[in-house]
């Protein structure tokens, strides 16, 4: 009984065992059917060879787009260029600044500004008497005030809008983007910041401080709607250098927040440094740059401004620049293993750093314009994307006074360069 059990599990153990001849065949079986499938079925063919071909085509445009974009500038050539001092004939005066302005550039000189436009052509002349012009710009708008005297021009793309007339000097002035400029004005003893709409009429709206409680206004930023304002103060608590950054709001909302408008303050922060420039990137983003890094604001409530990023910086910032999305800073490199004297970093307007990288140009300005990075001096220029990426590095048959970003891409870039008595057109190629 018991062999007879033994050969039946026997033969059920057989019948559950591979035998690999058996796999064989009906492997080759299986890559036989394929194959003959393949051959015989044009469709299918075609589909494979599509896909392939396909896959090589994204292979080659995502190399050559990497490529393209870390590709170099070698050369530049020039498309025109204005000469002043032909077109009118006479001297260039012995100031001459230029500013980004509408869809060209401004030129500002002591006995008058000019607007050209990206195709070289002079949309408009405005004559007045400075000792020292102060401009502020912001999109199709731009104040031009007498510093430590009381005269405001207020421009559009168009031409002259108002002219405003101030009761005490001018320190600095900030224009919107409505064209609502802000003047800071100061005496003897105290501050005011007055507001004047584009037609040049002064609104009933003024922010005193007082110089010995408030202390001294460093710099004045409004944002693009001319509904806010952000300040820096520097004061001294017992021999001890100190500053506060203050948000102020001129419509409704800072009606109801206090008998001076003030909906912020922030003074921690900054106990022992000072803040020297202020900036409203949009209504909701501004910065404060102070001698110790750059403290990074958002205004989305109007009511109570917040800190949303204070960046430490050690090494001394020795240039700043910035535009509606981008805010940038050049600062010594020293006590690294870099030969590089300086870094050159680029943040979004939220805080968030896109690159940090030593570079060794020896610049004399630095600007942000269209996304992309310039640093240059008299004659010589070096380009950056947003990404870090050197562009251009040479020099220009020209001497650079202000440079501006036009457009441009991969296959190239459009800038308009303002030098001393003329304008060009480059193309950096």
């Amino acid at each position: 009984m018991a062999d007879k059990n033994r050969e039946i599990l026997k033969q059920k153990l057989k019948q559950r065992v591979v035998d690999p001849r058996d796999l064989e065949e009906e492997t080759t079986g299986a890559y036989q059917g394929e194959a003959a499938t393949m051959s015989g079925n044009p469709r299918g063919r075609k589909r494979f060879l599509i896909i392939l071909f396909a896959a090589l085509v994204l292979a080659i445009l995502i190399t050559g787009g990497i490529l393209l974009t870390r590709r170099q500038f070698g050369g530049y050539d020039v498309s025109w260029t204005t000469d002043f001092a032909a077109a009118n004939g006479t001297v260039e005066s012995d100031y001459e600044s230029y500013e980004p302005f509408g869809k060209g550039m401004i030129k500002i000189t002591r006995d008058g500004a000019s607007y050209i436009d990206a195709s070289g052509k002079t949309i408009w002349n405005q004559s007045y008497e400075m000792n020292t012009p102060y401009v502020s710009v912001n999109g199709d708008y731009c104040a031009i005030a007498d510093q430590t005297r009381t005269t405001i021009y207020i421009l559009s793309t168009s031409g002259l809008t108002g002219q405003a007339e101030t009761s005490l000097p001018i320190t600095k002035v900030s224009v919107s983007s409505e064209g609502v400029v802000y003047a800071l004005l100061e005496d003897s003893n105290a501050s005011y910041i007055t507001v004047f709409t584009r037609e040049g009429a002064a609104l009933d709206i003024t922010i005193k401080s007082v110089l010995s409680g408030d202390g001294y206004p460093v710099d004045i930023s409004v944002s693009p709607d001319g509904t806010e304002v952000i300040a820096s103060f520097a004061y001294l608590t017992n021999g001890t250098l100190n500053n506060k950054i203050i948000f102020y709001n001129l419509g409704e909302v800072g009606q109801n927040a206090s008998t001076n408008r003030v909906v912020g303050g922030f003074t921690d922060d900054f106990a022992g440094h000072l803040t020297g420039r202020v900036h409203f990137s949009d209504n909701s983003s501004a910065q404060a740059f102070y001698d110790g890094g750059i403290a990074f604001f958002s205004t989305k409530v109007l009511t109570s401004p917040e800190l949303i990023k204070n960046e430490a910086i050690s090494q001394t910032i020795r240039a700043i620049a910035y535009d509606h999305d981008y805010v940038g800073l050049v600062t010594d490199n020293v006590g690294t293993d870099s030969q590089e004297p300086y870094r050159l970093m680029l943040y979004k307007t939220n805080g968030t750093k896109l690159f940090d990288k030593p570079v060794s140009f020896n610049f004399e300005r630095f600007d942000i314009s269209n996304g992309h990075i310039l640093l240059y001096n008299d004659t010589s220029l070096e380009v950056y994307d947003n990404n870090g990426n050197l562009k251009y590095q040479g020099n220009l048959d020209t001497t650079i006074t202000r440079a501006r970003v036009m457009s441009g891409g991969v296959l190239g870039l459009h800038l308009l360069v303002g030098s001393e008595g003329k304008m060009e057109s480059v193309r950096l190629k």
